[in-house]
């Protein structure tokens, strides 16, 4: 970029090297005996042009680069800090998301465009003002004097921009939250007979949206022909002075010739120049909403590792880690209960919870998607809170109730790019029929995988969340949506597996697969039953 801008300076030095050089042509041609002379200053005009031209081609093909590098840059970091692991505590929704890493890293990035642009022009400024000062004095301080009172002028008329930006992005973020959250429930709102609501509300925020774009963008082009305006009363009061100058003798034909070509050339260099404020003010605008993403405090602190990193996964084989320590055996103990539960690999445990919403409350805290206390989680020995949740869910895998399908095919929902999908676990949820419905996992699940019943979507959902190869499997309440028949196939399918997993259900018919099955009764205990309920 600083190599860019030297290049983009040269430009407008030879720019503004022009209408001088054309002044010294035009006397040069008008004295007598100087042919030599103007063959000479022809030869530097030219010269001057190929540099100019160069210059510019290579500064703004670098420009590009240099841009097209920072766009990404910051779209990637706001992504990283969307899907960050630890999350965050406001979280933005989808259409403001959107905003942030489309429209709002795109002007942001175009800062080294303005800097680029402002170097430029100020290099314009001096040069010419320099050329003035050695032509006339009067004229280089008079054009001083002006370039520093239209800066000051339009500064003081920005001043509002900023916020003037920063309302337009914010409505224009709350429309296409709005339009995102309609589409994805449409079939919802349609069987609710809400269309008309819906749209309503879309009205709403889309005219809020127009209302504060139109607002911005009067403001902008009221500020640039304000820009345009001084600019243009600065001219012509350097074009009267100069001809003054002219008529009384102090100023050759080529000079004037100079003053006027460098008067136009001002112009253009001060309105750029008057401009900076309105565009730094949208980016400065945008700075501030991806700041906010980025300053947003984590909602769980990074683990602190105090202690050795548990080691990989092991099955019902009995496999541990290499230095004997047991690296899968996860201790935990549920919030509001004094006794501890013990996982040990290839564990089938069932735990009931007292309501669906304890479920989701206790599938949150073994994936680490909320604050754990100190003690709560153990993996191998090591606390949780030190591992940190990156290295809790590399061995803990606890998918939320309400998983996500995407839109591809269903091995792409299954397995990472060039793995292939577990026999053993498509067999064991169940989903051969899914396979025959949808023609073979290569074959496009639809958009959320609406091309899937209820029940299919579950079972693929089970089957990633088998596919993960992690220490533990927690799975919450998986089989709401299965009937009865397919449900119970599901669960000796599980039985069969080598895998550890916890499920979080009430459901008698995985209950009854479990090797224990403890119940959380909410009386500040766990009990300890076996699978047909009888306690131990």
């Amino acid at each position: 970029m600083a190599l860019t801008t030297l290049a983009f300076m040269l430009h407008q030095l030879c720019e503004a090297l022009v209408p001088v050089l054309i002044g010294v042509v035009i006397d040069r041609a008008m004295a007598p005996a100087g042919r030599a002379a103007l063959f000479r200053w022809l030869a530097v005009l030219a010269g001057v042009f190929v540099v100019l031209s160069l210059s510019y081609q290579r500064a703004s093909s670098s420009m590009v680069t240099v841009y097209g590098h920072g766009e990404h840059e910051l779209r990637q970091r706001a992504m990283t800090r969307l899907l960050d692991p630890r999350s965050l505590r406001r979280r933005p929704g989808p259409g403001e998301a959107l905003s942030l890493v489309s429209s709002d890293a795109y002007r942001v990035a175009g800062v080294s465009w303005s800097v680029v642009q402002q170097a430029s022009a100020l290099t314009a400024i001096l040069v010419a003002s320099a050329v003035l000062l050695t032509i006339s004095v009067p004229l280089g301080l008079g054009v001083i004097a002006g370039t520093v009172l239209v800066l000051v002028v339009m500064h003081r008329v920005s001043m509002p921009l900023e916020a003037r930006g920063l309302a337009e992005q914010s409505a224009a973020a709350r429309a296409g939250e709005v339009a995102t959250d309609m589409i994805a429930g449409l079939r919802v709102v349609i069987g609710m007979g809400g269309r008309a609501e819906a749209a309503r509300r879309y009205r709403a925020v889309s005219d809020a949206s127009r209302h504060g774009a139109v607002a911005a963008s009067r403001s902008v082009l009221a500020y640039g022909n304000l820009g345009t305006l001084l600019s243009g009363v600065f001219l012509a009061a350097l074009t009267t002075a100069s001809a003054w100058l002219a008529l009384d003798g102090r100023l050759t034909v080529g000079r004037l010739v100079t003053v006027l070509g460098l008067a136009q050339y001002l112009q253009g260099a001060l309105a750029q120049a008057g401009a900076f404020a309105s565009h730094w003010a949208h980016k400065r605008a945008s700075a501030r909403r991806l700041g906010g993403l980025m300053d947003e405090p984590p909602l769980l602190a990074p683990g602190r590792a105090r202690h050795a990193d548990p080691a990989g996964c092991s099955g019902r084989d009995g496999r541990h880690s290499p230095d004997g320590q047991d690296g899968t055996a996860v201790r935990w103990l549920p919030p509001g209960h004094r006794a501890p539960l013990d996982l040990r690999p290839g564990d089938l445990v069932g735990v009931v919870p007292r309501d669906p919403a304890h479920a989701r409350d206790l599938s949150d805290r073994l994936g680490y998607r909320v604050p754990l206390g100190r003690g709560e989680l153990l993996i191998g020995g090591a606390d949780a809170v030190d591992l940190g949740p990156e290295r809790v869910r590399a061995r803990i895998t606890a998918p939320p109730h309400h998983g996500a399908v995407f839109s591809g095919t269903l091995r792409s929902n299954l397995v990472p790019e060039g793995q292939e999908p577990d026999p053993a676990v498509l067999g064991a949820v169940v989903l051969d029929d899914v396979l025959e419905h949808i023609g073979g996992d290569r074959a496009e699940v639809g958009e959320h995988g609406r091309r899937l019943s209820g029940g299919q979507r579950q079972r693929l959902l089970l089957a990633r969340a088998l596919h993960t190869g992690a220490g533990l499997v927690v799975l919450d309440e998986p089989t709401t949506a299965i009937d009865p028949v397919t449900e119970q196939r599901v669960a000796e399918g599980l039985r069969g597996l080598p895998a550890t997993v916890l499920l979080i259900t009430a459901s008698p018919i995985l209950l009854s697969v479990c090797d224990r099955v403890v119940v959380l009764d909410g009386d500040d205990h766990a009990h300890d039953h076996d699978p047909k309920g009888t306690h131990r």
